[in-house]
């Protein structure tokens, strides 16, 4: 087990490293929406997809407050997975103008991993039926400016730059699966007393009724993508990001705008 660094403007943490750079050949919970995995184990056609299921093809009863916690859970990781896709599109284009191979092939590693994510979260969308963001041209541009400005500052500053939105996007997904724990809890259904059929109803132990399965799923989904964007967070920090001329200011500015992005995506 590693331990990884986690620069930001007012702390430094260390989070344990468990998982290696390459998972392409484990099973994983987000292939159960026939995505294939990004990087293929083996030379050859990748394995059949995965019949769809009640997980992956219907969508749970839910009060108000609950759909609304999952609309903004899918809307903003959907945006997310958006705009991570450009800023690796914009750090390739940017690494390749300065004639940087090896970072340019770095990054498409990772791109390979965010466009995976990607194609997950609008199948997610499209089953939990929420309303994209609205915001996608907008989030385009920033988000390739912001890939495509730091790789033509050089190595060190699209490594700088990785490492401060995946600092952010690892936080925010721990976010959501704590939010997301009280729906994954079995409940007790309820029944009329035997004794004073008059009194409020009482648990029922032997009738517990288990969380819709596409809400598991979704936390393994969410766990899977966090571990994946903490790769990134090893690469980046390994490929040299803290030795960026101004590295406490760019990950500060880069945290603090994802940080508001995360806010805006979540409802509109």
């Amino acid at each position: 087990m590693s331990l990884r660094p986690i620069a930001g403007p007012s702390r430094r943490l260390i989070l344990p490293c468990t998982r290696s750079h390459s998972t392409a050949s484990r099973p994983t919970p987000s292939h159960a929406y026939a995505v294939p995995p990004p990087l293929p184990s083996r030379p050859g056609p990748p394995p059949p997809p995965p019949p769809r299921t009640e997980a992956t093809s219907s969508r749970p009863n839910l009060t108000p407050d609950q759909h609304d916690l999952i609309a903004r859970i899918v809307r903003v990781d959907q945006a997310g997975e958006l705009g991570a896709n450009w800023i690796y599109r914009g750090q390739k284009w940017g690494s390749a103008v300065r004639g940087d191979k090896k970072t340019a092939k770095e990054v498409e590693g990772m791109w390979a991993s965010e466009r995976h994510h990607l194609a997950v979260m609008k199948l997610v969308q499209q089953q939990h039926r929420v309303r994209p963001t609205l915001l996608y041209p907008l989030w385009q541009a920033m988000a390739f400016g912001l890939g495509a400005g730091t790789a033509l500052m050089g190595r060190e500053a699209a490594m700088a730059c990785t490492e401060a939105v995946e600092t952010v996007i690892g936080e925010h997904y721990d976010d959501q699966l704590r939010a997301l724990k009280p729906l994954l809890e079995s409940t007790a259904s309820t029944a009329v007393s035997p004794i004073n059929p008059n009194a409020d109803t009482v648990a029922d132990a032997d009738a517990v009724t288990p969380p819709h399965p596409s809400l598991p799923l979704l936390a393994s989904v969410l766990e899977e993508f966090r571990d994946d964007e903490l790769e990134h967070l090893d690469i980046a920090v390994e490929g040299g990001a803290q030795k960026a001329p101004g590295h406490s200011l760019l990950s500060a500015v880069i945290g603090f705008g994802c940080k508001a992005a995360i806010k805006v995506c979540e409802r509109v």
